[in-house]
């Protein structure tokens, strides 16, 4: 299967091996800036280098392993070199490892005589013109042991003559960088340092593109498509690690598919199955809300890869459980399709039915509610007249005036209209200002959310039935352009994404700041 899926991309070897491989790294950028530096420390006799990084994964020991090679390359017989992989060691073990490294011989139980043997070697590399290195990768396991970290800053004042008879280069993670800066008299002996970040989406791209072509992939072909590469630029975060394994599971799904290219979703169902999720059965899913029972989301994402970044837990079903359910599918999941489709243009057509009568039929509902408020004003209003009118006519008889008087009548009805026409001007006012009032509420400082799971989706318009075009992931900040929800009842957010282009994001993916 493995050789099959490699041979199926047009390619000669494996191009995504985790193991650190310096043939198959990208020297450029920091990385070419960090190579170097090293060759400049090991060059002019430094003494001392420190190389640090971000996180886990971004390369170090691949840059020192090329490192290795190019020494040999140039140094031939007269270069030495000690690799220390796993420090986790006592000070006389530490030494005794780089004494058998570099002199090639069984070290001694003592110490003493360990860096004897080890001054003797470096002296004679010395005396034929080459060059000696010792490396100690994963240090940060020695932020804790500052009795070995005291022992390797002494090991780097083996001198003759005034040089340094080696050069020293630590590499760890993050917290080395702040362990070695308290220590002024190991950090003085470390002039040469770098400091490794994630990788750009323009590095991510080369790198993927670089192994590629270096495993015999054709120079007119691209394997991966634009909107595949940023996406595993941001699920893996600029870690070169993540975007090997991410890539090489991709290829492997694209081969079980059939595919010509990686796209999205090829990306998107490694991403499910690196998550832990897995990609068999991405169409049967069950999903709880808050409020709600479990519902089955049963054939809403086929051959799409499952829905990321929502909270899908699975419920033991009707159909006679889940085990009869999973064989339902497999039996007749290859009509799923043909029923998709047709489910999915019946939609459309009732959502634009709905839009246009939406838009066009009926009136608001603040329109409705005053007009109602007028007529009911208008009638209160006519029968308060109406029982004034008879008053006055009651009294005016009382007085001796005729009760059919038209221009007492008149009086009496006037006043009565101009108070019921103020009372609809002041209720249309109100409308006007709680109108305004929404307005300079929608328009008050924008609102910006963070991504709270793995990864979500960015759809085409509100709702799980919309096509997804990009991806966000965990940690990632937003901007709510506008809000709305769908006919479940489900809010979702209008977002801007990659500075192009606008999408909706559900309620259930973020968190509000």
């Amino acid at each position: 299967m493995s050789e099959e899926y490699i041979e199926y991309w047009g390619l000669a070897r494996h191009p995504f091996l985790l193991a650190p491989d310096s043939k198959m790294m990208c020297v450029t950028g920091q990385y070419y800036e960090c190579l170097e530096r090293l060759k400049y420390a090991i060059g002019t006799n430094k003494g001392g280098v420190l190389i640090v990084s971000e996180d886990a994964g971004l390369g170090k020991t691949t840059i020192l392993l090329k490192l290795v090679d190019e020494m040999k390359e140039e140094y031939g017989e007269a270069f030495r070199h000690a690799f220390i992989h796993h420090p986790a060691l006592s000070p006389a073990q530490m030494i005794a490892q780089i004494t058998g490294s570099i002199a090639g011989i069984e070290p001694h139980e003592d110490k003493l005589k360990n860096l004897i043997l080890l001054k003797d070697a470096l002296m004679e590399v010395k005396e034929q013109g080459g060059k000696s290195i010792i490396i100690v990768d994963e240090a940060q396991m020695l932020c804790e042991s500052h009795d070995v970290l005291q022992e390797l800053r002494a090991l780097i004042n083996l001198t003759h003559n005034g040089e340094y008879l080696h050069t020293f280069i630590l590499s760890g993670q993050r917290a080395l960088w702040n362990t070695v800066k308290g220590l002024p008299e190991f950090w003085q002996r470390l002039p040469v340092r770098y400091y490794f970040i994630p990788l750009r989406v323009e590095e991510t791209k080369e790198m993927i593109r670089f192994r590629l072509r270096k495993a015999g992939l054709d120079e007119s072909k691209e394997v991966f498509a634009d909107d595949a590469l940023e996406i595993i630029h941001r699920f893996s975060r600029g870690s070169p690690r993540t975007v090997i394994a991410l890539a090489d599971l991709s290829l492997l799904v694209g081969f079980t598919n059939q595919s010509d290219r990686i796209t999205f979703k090829e990306v998107s169902k490694a991403i499910n199955t690196m998550s832990g999720k897995g990609d068999t059965m991405p169409y049967v899913q069950t999903e709880r809300r808050e409020d709600r029972g479990p519902s089955i989301s049963s054939l809403a994402n086929i051959d799409r890869g499952t829905e990321i970044g929502r909270g899908y837990e699975k419920q033991n079903l009707s159909f006679n459980g889940r085990e009869s359910l999973e064989q339902w599918v497999m039996q007749y999941g290859q009509y799923a399709r043909p029923i998709v489709t047709v489910v999915v243009m019946i939609a459309v057509v009732l959502l634009g039915i709905m839009g246009y009568r939406y838009a066009f039929m009926p009136k608001k509902a603040s329109t409705v509610a005053v007009e109602a408020g007028k007529k009911e004003s208008v009638d209160k209003l006519a029968v308060e007249s109406k029982e004034s009118r008879e008053e006055r006519t009651t009294e005016d008889f009382g007085a001796g005036k005729a009760p059919g008087s038209s221009k007492e009548v008149l009086t009496v009805v006037e006043p009565s209209r101009q108070k019921a026409e103020a009372p609809l001007l002041s209720g249309e006012s109100a409308v006007r200002r709680g109108q305004q009032s929404t307005k300079n509420e929608v328009a008050g400082p924008a609102r910006e959310a963070v991504i709270n799971k793995l990864a979500a989706n960015i759809r085409t318009r509100p709702g799980l039935d919309a096509p997804r075009f990009a991806m966000l992931f965990q940690g990632e900040t937003v901007k709510i352009l506008d809000e709305t929800s769908d006919d479940n009842g489900e809010k979702w957010y209008k977002i801007p994404v990659l500075g192009r282009k606008e999408g909706w994001i559900s309620e259930t993916v973020v968190t509000l700041k």
